[in-house]
């Protein structure tokens, strides 16, 4: 079956799928519409069912009700998903009202003609490190003719790919579709011979003493964060784009200025030692600006990689589309 009516027919079942759940999750938020006072229905991806990174810590400090407050909202209530392809499709849905999501699922909707504003950028500079096994190749080139694992669809897939294309090795290491866990575990046994991981997870295998074979820091990539919304929303609640680009920038700025309080809390709500948070961590990640320009390099190096990738038909402007905002 070709590539896009694949792609097309996911994104059906998907959108099917929340559509179902839409009168069950639509209707309390929606009961102060007519006094301009509303519930902000954000969604995200969350490993343990709580608002995560900086969203989270926004949350925990108040920060964000704060700083939308003005523009009429009254609380925040979370949904959570295993993906951001899956948070996206709620958004299309009319399920929620802001998706917080990796630069692939944003690009990749918008690519296929969803109407949708790009609030802001939350994070930027993220970094992904290709991880071997232990015993096996140091170098990407070692890995001609094996197989570099990561979740389809996602940013470690794009950064394999890239550091791949990068290396003029494309079509000589297959990007096989397994999902981080699995990976983790294929390469501590010895089953897979390289794979993509980031923050904390990588460094906890670098201390382990598994071979660090590339990074796409290495090579000026780097993926960003970002927060979207369907265009009806924000035409239908005038200052909502300010207030929300004011809380991202607020919360950023207060996790640089407390940013062992920050990672400490991550590693409380992740499990993880903190140590291994506050090396991973680093304050570059943090934008205090909706677009700085090293952000929308990112995401045009993203946007473009895509495009390639045929993730979408016809390119766009990812200057404009920021400008819009």
């Amino acid at each position: 079956m070709p590539f896009r009516v694949r792609s097309t027919l996911k994104l059906l079942a998907a959108l099917a799928v929340f559509l179902l759940l839409l009168p069950a999750t639509g209707c309390a938020d929606r009961s102060q519409a007519g006094s301009g006072e509303f519930v902000l229905r954000v969604g995200a991806t969350s490993v343990t069912g709580t608002p995560a990174g900086s969203l989270g810590w926004g949350d925990k400090q108040g920060i964000l009700l704060e700083n939308l407050a003005p523009a009429g909202v009254t609380g925040i209530e979370y949904s959570f998903f295993q993906s951001g392809k899956d948070v996206v499709a709620a958004l299309l849905s009319g399920a929620i009202d802001v998706a917080a999501v990796g630069d692939n699922p944003s690009l990749t909707a918008r690519g296929n003609g969803a109407d949708i504003a790009l609030l802001a950028l939350d994070s930027i500079n993220g970094d992904s490190w290709l991880i071997g096994a232990q015993g096996g190749p140091t170098s990407i080139d070692g890995l001609v003719g094996k197989t570099v694992t990561a979740p389809q669809g996602t940013i470690r897939d794009r950064a394999a790919r890239q550091l791949i294309e990068t290396a003029g090795l494309t079509g000589k290491i297959e990007v096989k579709d397994v999902p981080t866990p699995e990976s983790i575990a294929g390469l501590s046994s010895g089953q897979i011979d390289a794979t993509i991981v980031t923050e904390a997870s990588a460094v906890e295998l670098q201390r382990r003493g598994f071979p660090v074979i590339d990074k796409t820091s290495n090579h000026g990539q780097g993926s960003v964060g970002t927060t979207v919304a369907l265009n009806s929303f924000v035409a239908e609640h005038p200052g909502f784009l300010q207030a929300w680009q004011a809380a991202i920038g607020n919360t950023n700025r207060h996790i640089v200025n407390n940013l062992d309080a920050y990672t400490e809390w991550v590693a409380q709500t992740d499990g993880i030692a903190v140590d291994l948070v506050r090396e991973a961590t680093k304050a570059n990640t943090f934008n205090t600006e909706p677009f700085p320009e090293q952000g929308l390099a990112q995401l045009r190096q993203a946007h473009d990689f895509l495009l390639a990738d045929r993730a979408f038909p016809v390119g766009f402007d990812v200057a404009a589309w920021a400008r819009r905002s």
